[in-house]
């Protein structure tokens, strides 16, 4: 029986010990699990507040784009504007070309028409007028062209544009 007792005390001892054991293993894997569950709640909250700084770039990105075509779109409207008063100043000068090209003619016209009566043999023409577009490209090579059309039409109708300032006046008025 003795035998039997200390063998039971062994085992006792035995458990106990291996009980211990268990509930230091449980100990440490708690540890382990709290340390886990804190490196869990601060990873969230860095993914957290990544995700609140990506929201506010994007915002700030927007903001920025919206800048930048507010900007765009008021110095496209301001090309556009001085585009307009250039085409309007463009028009004026042609307007004044034109009266001044007709009271050029209606001289000529005048002193024609007396030469006429001195000469009936004596064929004259007038001036001619053109309702030719105004030149408003900036191109050099489409300037080019355009002036070398003109040249070219003022030696042809060399008899219509007798005078240089007439010659000048259908410049401008083309």
């Amino acid at each position: 029986m003795l035998n039997e007792l200390r063998s039971q005390r062994d085992l006792t001892l035995q458990l106990n010990e291996h009980w211990l054991l268990i509930q230091d293993d449980h100990k440490k894997r708690a540890k382990q699990l709290e340390v886990a569950f804190d490196k869990n709640d601060e990873l969230e909250k860095k993914i957290n507040q990544l995700q609140d700084e990506r929201l506010n770039f994007r915002a700030k990105q927007r903001q920025a784009d919206r800048s930048m075509i507010r900007q765009d779109t008021q110095s496209a409207e301001q090309r556009v504007n001085q585009k307009e008063a250039s085409t309007i100043s463009v028009s004026i000068r042609r307007s004044e070309v034109e009266r001044s090209l007709t009271f050029e003619a209606r001289s000529q016209r005048e002193s024609s028409t007396l030469s006429d009566n001195e000469n009936k043999n004596d064929h004259h023409k007038f001036v001619k007028l053109s309702n030719s577009l105004i030149f408003i490209e900036t191109d050099d090579s489409i300037w080019k062209t355009w002036n070398i059309k003109i040249a070219d039409k003022l030696d042809v109708n060399a008899n219509h544009y007798s005078t240089e300032k007439i010659r000048i006046a259908m410049w401008f008025s083309n």
